[in-house]
């Protein structure tokens, strides 16, 4: 900037100085780096604008003069040489972020809410960007404003934007500044204000949707527009950051109330839907985020009673299969039971009913689809070693749901057996192996072997649980190759153990007939059937094996000795342990399980899980 602009703006009258400051907030509005300007300029302007700023005469300039701060606070290094506790009261104040006192005195004044939302902004990029400032603002009148503006959110002529940048600025403050959320918790009450706004913008959506509830149970979901959902999604996520360090293994009675509370908004939540798939995803995965934080026990209140019209529940969904006739010959009949044909409108009719056990398990599916569309998303195709690169992570995204998974199928035993029946349902189609397909469990079961380590194991653990913590099903749904990374962290590939969860005996064996079929043909390691084939060493002199033996021995002590590889045996604790010589592994041969799932019972209509 030119000492001659520097010194209009000084000198120069309110026009000179709107247009200059107008001039430069265009030229730099699209620029979210800093200007580049020196740190003599940058004071001299700095000085100038608060000066304006301060003064309640030049009240005509403070919406520009602010635009142009919110522009120069993108400069995080010099922040700490600008700003001081005085000016950044000036800030606060112009944002209408005062105490309740003063608010009370305001009532009857005129508001330039411009101002106000430009002053928010300008708030934003201060605390984002300086870690001084966030100490500052726990201390001046940031926090007892925004709490008691958060009371008139009820006032319809309070702006759309005022609300949003008010839920931002919470949030900020709350992710920033840990020791603040006790006070808002307690002293501020911020849990009952945040949630009656959840309350407020369902009703208001749920009139405008013309949806009527009855019991609990909506037949239709609720649909927020664009403001009401960035506002809700804003609640969500300070929310996230109030709850995130209650104990929920033991929450006091009041947190008890809150949350008991918070959940059944969430269910609404879950349920709801915007006119933008982009905001509904992100509605959606702020209200697992929240869901993750809530105490395990209150997961019961994601189901609801069903209505009093269905007496008596409707049985788990099993789809109605014809098989078509076998030919000829034992294998091609083995072949044929792994294809049958479904009747594809009763299958979907049964995969998308909402009762299970009396309940209402409309959320849970909410969640399944959830699920789904994070496993189908663009960003979550990095997930094999083929395609994965160094310091690129695609977890992100599915930790959050796949961990709400766990904790819920763990806590709750009617949720554990519906996602059970959508996840696992009894096996047919083994032609495949059980991570080709486009199911969850096809996806879940390629993430069993992903290079991220987190994810890995979590996908893996899911579906373990799923199983009751079997190893012989587990096997049997994801193939030994899937399960064997599991199996070796948790000691387990010599067979299992007690679970974790206390669950219940199992029931009768609920295979079903196509299954049964070429049970005794599935290769374990693989989990698929595979058709009888001829022994390569068939014809063979023992001359010969014993060649092709020592050549397969040389080979592996050829990797071994590289570092490609690094041979195991299983160990008594029932995990791999490395062995010296390749001939050691002889010691360890028929540790492998064999697939016999014989005594497997995984009854999905009648399991009392």
């Amino acid at each position: 900037m030119e000492e001659s602009v520097l010194k209009l703006l000084e000198t120069g009258s309110d026009q000179d100085f709107i247009r200059l400051l107008k001039e430069f907030a265009s030229k730099y509005e699209q620029q979210f780096t800093p200007v580049g300007l020196s740190q003599q300029c940058t004071e001299r302007l700095w000085n100038v604008i608060m000066g304006r700023l301060s003064d309640p005469a030049a009240s005509v300039t403070h919406q520009t003069c602010l635009s142009v701060i919110r522009i120069l606070s993108r400069d995080k290094q010099s922040l700490n040489n600008v700003i001081d506790s005085d000016r950044l009261a000036v800030i606060v104040r112009l944002a209408g972020l005062v105490p309740e006192e003063e608010a009370l005195q305001r009532l009857n004044q005129q508001i330039n809410y411009d101002v106000v939302t430009e002053a928010q902004k300008c708030l934003s990029n201060l605390l984002y960007n300086s870690s001084a400032i966030q100490r500052m603002c726990c201390i001046n009148s940031c926090i007892p404003g925004l709490m008691c503006r958060l009371k008139t959110f009820k006032d319809p002529d309070l702006p759309h934007l005022v609300k949003y940048f008010d839920m931002r600025l919470l949030f900020l403050l709350t992710a920033f500044c840990g020791d603040i959320r006790p006070r808002l918790r307690s002293e501020y009450h911020g849990l009952t204000y945040l949630i009656e706004i959840l309350d407020l913008s369902l009703k208001t959506a749920q009139e405008e949707s013309e949806v009527q509830s009855v019991n609990g149970y909506l037949p239709n979901p609720i649909i927020f527009n664009d403001e009401q959902a960035e506002l809700v999604n804003e609640v969500l996520k300070v929310l996230y950051n109030l709850v995130l360090h209650i104990d929920k293994n033991s929450p006091d009675e009041e947190e008890d109330s809150h949350c008991l509370r918070l959940i059944s908004i969430l269910r609404y939540l879950l349920l709801a839907s915007t006119r933008c798939p982009e905001k509904t995803d992100s509605l959606h995965s702020n209200t697992v985020n929240l869901l993750l934080v809530m105490p395990p026990k209150m997961y019961e209140e994601l189901l609801c009673d069903m209505p009093q019209a269905s007496e008596s529940p409707m049985p788990p969904p099993a789809p109605t299969v014809v098989t078509t006739q076998p030919t000829a010959g034992a294998t091609a009949l083995m072949e044929a039971a792994c294809f049958t044909e479904v009747d594809s409108d009763l299958s979907k009719q049964n995969e998308r009913s909402c009762e299970y056990d009396g309940k209402d398990m409309t959320a849970i599916i909410k969640l399944l689809d959830f699920l789904d569309s994070r496993l189908k998303s663009p960003e979550n195709q990095i997930l094999t070693w083929a395609t994965f690169k160094p310091g690129q992570s695609s977890s992100k995204s599915l930790m959050p749901i796949l961990t709400l998974m766990v904790e819920m199928t763990q806590a709750n035993r009617t949720i554990r057996k519906f996602i059970r029946l959508r996840i696992l349902p009894p096996l047919r189609d083994v032609s495949k192996r059980p991570e080709e397909g486009h199911t969850i469990r096809n996806k879940l079961c390629s993430l069993m072997t992903s290079p991220l380590h987190d994810l890995k194991h979590l996908s893996a653990n899911f579906l373990f649980i799923l199983c009751k913590e079997s190893v012989d099903r587990l096997i049997k749904y994801t193939g030994y190759g899937n399960a064997a990374g599991l199996l070796a962290s948790r000691g387990l590939m010599l067979g299992g153990s007690k679970p974790t969860i206390d669950y219940s005996s199992d029931s009768e064996d609920s295979d079903t007939e196509e299954y049964e079929r070429v049970k005794d043909m599935i290769n374990p390691v693989t989990g698929r059937y595979e058709p009888p084939r001829p022994s390569p060493l068939d014809g063979m002199t023992d001359e010969q094996k014993e060649h092709e033996a020592m050549k397969l021995v040389n080979v592996l002590d050829k990797l071994t000795r590289n570092n490609i590889i690094q041979p195991c045996r299983i160990g008594d604790d029932g995990k791999p342990h490395p062995v010296e010589s390749v001939m050691e592994l002889q010691e360890g041969l028929g540790v492998l399980p064999t697939g016999d799932h014989n005594n497997d019972s995984d009854d999905h209509n009648n399991d009392s899980d």
